[in-house]
């Protein structure tokens, strides 16, 4: 998988908007992962109210049911970790988005903190990334961006994407799907590999960032590890482009600055 250099934003732009994805390597200190990391588990072991997402179902720290040992995906640490806002708004989000925006700085419009690969069925963000605060934002800006903390491969459910997905005309989950995910799942799968778009697997090393477009087709791997259940530590982040001045489209959130660009919060 080609993978670019963080000073090589205009070549990534270009591969990007071909394939719908591109990897930059070395994008951030691993140590800068891991201090972020620290203060996730110190966050879960003194009781921060982190809220988690679990079969469609919000929770919130310390009452998560677990299956085994693995935590569902913690959704806005931002809310309360600040490492976590420096690091969906690093400059390499920031120099790169603002290149793919025409100079707008981008708005984070939500995170996503992964301990293990969520074995999620394929999918494009497009219809699915939707927070009430930002409800009217332009869906065609949508872009997801992937924080590699350590290695990924099969063995602990490396993600799996398909190039050139993002081009495909797609069924938004709302159109006849009903509550059945699988067959949204099963639809984008088809979509791809009617038009040749086969799956690949990311092997990340730690410092990597992802991006991908908003309507291209992802999916959690499965662990493949025999005897255990390794970790695939990681942070997602989703992005719009938004004019300035715009505010959140539910009171109880606001928007705000951090770093030259901004993202939501829930109002205090």
């Amino acid at each position: 998988m080609k993978k670019f250099e963080v000073d090589q934003i205009k070549d990534a732009i270009s591969y990007f908007n071909e394939n719908g994805y591109v990897v930059f390597r070395n994008s951030f200190d691993v140590n800068e992962g891991e201090s972020f990391w620290s203060d996730v588990e110190n966050a879960l072991n003194n009781g921060t109210p982190l809220k988690f997402s679990h079969y469609g179902k919000i929770y919130t720290n310390p009452d998560v049911p677990l299956e085994g040992f693995k935590i569902p995906r913690i959704i806005d640490a931002e809310t309360h970790i600040e490492s976590a806002r420096r690091m969906m708004l690093h400059p390499i989000v920031r120099n790169f988005l603002r290149e793919l925006y025409d100079g707008q700085e981008p708005t984070c419009l939500q995170t996503l903190t992964y301990k293990y690969s969520s074995e999620q069925g394929a999918h494009s963000d497009k219809s699915l990334v939707a927070p009430p605060y930002a409800s009217s934002y332009d869906r065609e800006s949508l872009t997801a961006s992937w924080f590699a903390i350590e290695a990924s491969d099969e063995r602990n459910g490396a993600l799996i994407i398909y190039p050139g997905s993002h081009r495909l005309e797609k069924r938004p989950i709302h159109d006849g799907f009903g509550d059945d995910y699988g067959a949204f799942v099963k639809h984008c799968i088809d979509v791809c590999l009617e038009a040749g778009c086969k799956p690949i697997s990311f092997r990340a090393e730690p410092g990597d960032v992802l991006f991908w477009h908003g309507d291209f087709v992802h999916a959690g791997g499965p662990i493949l590890a025999p005897h255990n259940q390794p970790t695939r530590r990681s942070l997602v982040c989703h992005y719009a482009a938004i004019p300035e001045g715009k505010g959140s489209d539910d009171p109880s959130w606001e928007r705000v600055p951090f770093d030259g660009a901004t993202y939501f919060r829930a109002c205090a």
